[in-house]
């Protein structure tokens, strides 16, 4: 028997389409001839091989994928970070710190998603001055300190995935140039 008899139906055979139900026992012996062992070696390493690309993190983020981006916004809207096709980011923080009086006046965070071609308003920023006037300039994330400012609500996970784009658009153009900084972590690629 040829490896390749074994390993060519897995090359194109999705893990997910295997009927777990057709397999009758575990444990038990499914080629008994005692030649198969290096090819059964084979189908082991073929799969490991899968599983390091297309397993499933099930929501976790991958380690050490934690990464800093930053976003020039000079007029209304500015993009602030698009995930890859096949990416999935959790977003953990936008800020904008030691900004002076932007004049921004009002703004919200919106997702645009290129399949539907629509952008979708997800957060109001109606204090943007005041907040990006701070010191922390977080406008998203977990704030340590509320005596400053008003609470800024954070849902438990913020994703955005395969191809969407995080934006922010405001009332007003800043009076000058202003830079975001948003902090994410990968949660698949």
């Amino acid at each position: 028997m040829d490896a390749n008899d074994l390993i060519n139906p897995l090359r194109y055979v999705n893990l997910k389409n295997i009927n777990p139900e057709s397999i009758n026992r575990m444990g038990e012996g499914v080629f008994p001839e005692p030649n198969t062992l290096d090819h059964l070696a084979i189908i082991d390493l073929v799969t490991k091989a899968y599983q390091g690309v297309h397993l499933p993190t099930y929501g976790q983020p991958i380690p050490q994928s934690t990464n800093t981006t930053t976003s020039t916004q000079s007029t209304n809207e500015a993009t602030l970070i698009t995930a890859n096709n096949n990416e999935t980011f959790e977003i953990l923080s936008i800020s904008c710190p030691g900004q002076t009086d932007a004049g921004l006046t009002y703004g919200f965070l919106q997702i645009y998603n290129p399949n539907s071609a629509t952008s979708t308003p997800i957060m109001d920023l109606p204090a943007i001055d005041e907040i990006t006037f701070g010191a922390s300039g977080l406008v998203y994330g977990h704030m340590l300190d509320y005596s400053q400012f008003k609470a800024v609500p954070t849902p438990s996970k913020f994703l955005l995935t395969g191809g969407e784009s995080l934006s922010i658009k405001t009332k007003n153009a800043p009076q000058s140039s202003i830079v975001w900084t948003i902090l994410y972590r990968k949660v698949s690629q």
